[in-house]
């Protein structure tokens, strides 16, 4: 049990170890101080820029410098921030965050009249400046042993003629800095800029007030192409009769009308037909030709008739049949109807 309970005691000393060399692992080392003003320069340098000069560093400058000056051009003419007012000193107004392939990402606030505006900066480390530091600090350890100081910032902090070149003497890391930074000959730069973001400071209820309206153009746009996908669909049906050529009715099945059977030539002729019969007309149909209900009824009404009376009657003289003569195979119409 004791065990055990080591085991989980371990591995949970070894999550929380992990989890914190991960929270404060950077990147590369920096000072947030000088990349604040490094950031803080760009805006200086960059946010008015326009004519010529703009147009040449938006085709032939670096990328740092394109994205400054577009993304400052775009919050002026987009978003109205006004004019430059100044930098938000409180904490919150700086963030450093670790970024892709070994960048390191500064955001400052910077303040304009209508609007704050977010400026961020991707930095990488310049590995040609860390060269030029060592450089410049052993040369600082040298004249601080040599004018008797205890080590380069204290020959910095404490040594009255380095304050004039106008440097920060609070260190020698600051002072190397600063030294490197501005030099007249060759400047070198302890970060190089890389790409900028400009990003206009919304508030939560103008936030909430642009979402509704950018849900709303999209819902309406949806509906209205399932309308004109509707409307399409219910066009489709006169395309036939635009092209002239729509759909011919299939016509009835064309009805072969019984003919009586003909009577034994050597018998003598019977009567065609009863005096009903000729009361009752039968339509003149040929074989194959259309006839409506009606007509059909009546021509098999009078074949029946005509066959039922030929059977009763043959050879025997009637001078006046009956209207109806009952069949030896006892077969009585009812009623006649259409099989489909």
């Amino acid at each position: 049990m004791k065990k055990k309970l080591i085991l989980i005691l371990s591995l949970m000393l070894l999550f929380c170890l992990s989890a914190c060399s991960t929270e404060d692992e950077k990147n590369f080392e920096y000072d947030k101080s000088t990349m604040i003003d490094m950031t803080k320069s760009i805006v200086t340098t960059y946010k008015d820029m326009s004519g010529s000069r703009a147009d040449y560093l938006l085709s032939d400058g670096e990328n740092y410098e394109k994205t400054a000056i577009a993304g400052f051009q775009q919050a002026q003419t987009t978003d109205k921030v006004g004019s430059f007012v100044g930098f938000d000193t409180s904490e919150d107004a700086v963030t450093f965050e670790n970024g892709t392939k070994g960048k390191v990402l500064c955001s400052i606030i910077v303040k304009f009249k209508e609007r704050d505006v977010r400026f961020s900066v991707s930095y990488s480390e310049n590995k040609l400046f860390k060269a030029r530091y060592d450089e410049e600090y052993s040369s600082m350890e040298y004249y601080a042993s040599m004018y008797g100081y205890e080590s380069p910032d204290d020959f910095v902090q404490k040594e009255e003629a380095l304050s004039a070149y106008g440097y920060r003497t609070d260190s020698a890391e600051h002072f190397i800095t600063d030294l490197l930074m501005m030099s007249q000959t060759e400047p070198v730069l302890p970060y190089t800029p890389l790409e900028c973001e400009v990003s206009t400071v919304y508030s939560k209820s103008e936030l909430l007030v642009n979402g509704a309206k950018n849900m709303g153009v999209g819902m309406g746009v949806v509906f209205i192409v399932l309308i004109f996908i509707a409307c399409i669909i219910y066009l489709l049906r006169f395309v036939p009769k635009l092209l002239g050529k729509e759909a011919k009715k299939p016509k009835p099945a064309a009805v072969k009308v019984p003919t009586a059977p003909k009577a034994d030539q050597n018998k003598e002729a019977a009567p065609s037909a009863t005096p009903a019969m000729a009361a009752a007309p039968v339509p003149n149909v040929e074989q194959g030709e259309e006839v409506t209900d009606g007509e059909l009824i009546a021509v098999i009404t009078a074949a029946l008739h005509a066959y039922l009376s030929e059977n009763a009657s043959a050879g025997s003289e009637i001078a006046h049949p009956p209207a109806y003569t009952a069949s030896n195979d006892k077969l009585v119409v009812r009623s006649i109807r259409r099989v489909s």
